[in-house]
């Protein structure tokens, strides 16, 4: 500390006695050096506070669906209609007044929403979710003959998006366009379907997919004021956990095919990420496992056949260690059983060599065919090296003294292995330089598949035959001791 400035307690984040000071006062609270760790640690709460920064998040887009109603019946179930001949519409709110001139006049009745804990009496249930989000944006979506007039006096502020009734393919297309164009970039979107017309809920599937990965938007909620209950207040439910059904399901069948598990922890991330504060102290370990997700799947993506199996064991050591799973994320239980059955694959298997070679295996599953031939190529050198008692992890012997032998002495190899390993080190010649050659085809890469299964196949055969290695041993210690 300088000389003569005078030693202050530091002040709480967002303490009155802090928030008023005057912005000259701010100034010189800056200047004062004793001040600067602190500030630096608190820059997000001084940005938000004095710089007016909006740290609160991405922009907020609320997009209601407003309809029009089916027409009424009677206890017969025939369809009523007025004296001039035409449909009389209910809508479940619908009220029934007629113009003088006999018309039909449409209205909804008031109706008590409750969304969390907010309670509001409101013909449209998009009235109680904007007061709830206090969206930036309101879009409203419907046909020439939703009620507009409705959406003016309760709405006030909005985006008119006007869509046909979807009764064709074109139309559906119209529908969808309509919908893909609205300004939902990097922003958190909210979906009302309350007073929509049937077929707009099977686009929201769509749509919310076309918005997260076409436009970097996150859906936050997608809302529906559920009307038929018996109870006099009605809640406002978020369907979102079932539609979030489909990221799960994609993430799953993106792991399960392709070893990648990156979709699954970003889906787990972002989850946790939403819980409150106080439900995170409950979840401690559950934070660790987006992490272990990504190192897994970086080792299988690298080939890193050591770490991919810790990799597995650390997974679902993490998962046995869960408090609970919120049931947000109750999804995740198929994961973590997937996970599980691959890192038993490996459990019973001792020997270095066969869990590379079952990893080959796993890769050609997953139509992972380089990483799949580099893991083949890695276990038949591992086999030599781990059978004759030799550094199996030493690379100078896997890379140049192996090598010079398997050049120079080809007779110490039993014939089978050594005719294999021969045939593997010239098939990866095309693979590892992307089959750039005049002569390559797609007739050949077909026939690369199948030759690739073939060694494979033929690999675990010989090495599983515990082939003869004396001499190959006695070369390898003559080498080591030369």
């Amino acid at each position: 500390m300088a000389k003569g400035e005078n030693k202050k307690k530091l002040p709480s984040i967002g303490a009155k006695r802090f928030s008023h000071r005057s912005h000259m006062g701010l100034k010189r609270f800056l200047k004062n050096r004793h001040f600067q760790n602190w500030i630096d640690q608190n820059t997000k709460y001084l940005k938000q506070k004095y710089l007016k920064e909006d740290t609160e998040g991405n922009m907020k887009v609320l997009i209601a669906v407003l309809g029009k109603g089916s027409p009424k019946k009677d206890k017969a179930g025939n369809i009523l209609k007025d004296k001039e001949g035409r449909l009389i519409f209910d809508y479940f709110e619908t009220k029934y007044k007629k113009d003088k001139e006999g018309r039909l006049i449409f209205d909804y009745f008031e109706t008590k929403y409750k969304f969390g804990n907010l309670v509001l009496k409101s013909k449209l249930s998009s009235v109680i979710i904007k007061e709830k989000i206090k969206p930036d944006k309101i879009y409203i979506i419907g046909t020439e003959d939703s009620l507009w007039s409705l959406a003016d006096k309760m709405i006030e502020e909005y985006e008119k998006i006007i869509i046909p009734f979807g009764t064709n393919y074109q139309e559906f297309w119209e529908i969808f366009e309509k919908m893909a164009s609205l300004d939902v970039e990097n922003k958190d979107v909210y979906l009302d379907l309350t007073h929509g017309f049937r077929s707009i809920p099977l686009f929201i599937s769509t749509v919310m997919n076309f918005f997260e990965k076409v436009k970097n938007a996150k859906i936050k909620g997608v809302y529906y004021g559920m009307y038929d209950v018996k109870d006099d207040i009605k809640p406002v439910v978020d369907l979102l956990p079932i539609l979030e059904m489909n990221s799960w399901v994609e993430g799953f069948t993106i792991f399960k095919e392709y070893g990648d598990s990156r979709k699954i922890g970003k889906l787990i991330q972002d989850k946790y990420d939403d819980l409150p504060v106080e439900k995170k102290r409950e979840y401690q370990n559950l934070r660790k496992l987006p992490k272990v997700l990504e190192k897994l799947s970086k080792a299988f993506g690298f080939t890193a056949i050591d770490f991919y199996v810790k990799s597995l064991n650390d997974v679902v050591n993490v998962s046995k260690n869960l408090e609970s799973i919120p049931s947000s994320l109750k999804a995740m239980e198929f994961l973590i059983k997937e996970i599980e059955n691959s890192s038993k694959t490996f459990q019973d298997i001792s020997k270095n060599w066969e869990k590379q070679l079952k990893l080959a295996e796993i890769y050609f599953e997953k139509n992972r065919y380089s990483q799949s031939l580099t893991a083949l190529r890695e276990s038949l050198i591992t086999f030599v090296l781990e059978e004759t008692g030799m550094n199996w992890e030493n690379k100078d012997l896997r890379e140049k003294k192996l090598g010079k032998l398997l050049s120079d002495n080809p007779e110490i190899f039993p014939n089978e292995l050594f005719v294999l390993m021969d045939q593997i080190k010239e098939f990866r010649n095309k693979p590892s330089h992307g089959f750039i050659d005049s002569n390559s085809s797609e007739g050949e890469l077909n026939q690369s598949i199948d030759k690739l299964k073939q060694y494979i196949q033929k690999a675990s055969q010989i090495l599983h035959s515990n082939p003869d290695l004396t001499k190959v041993k006695k070369a390898l210690n003559n080498v080591l001791n030369s």
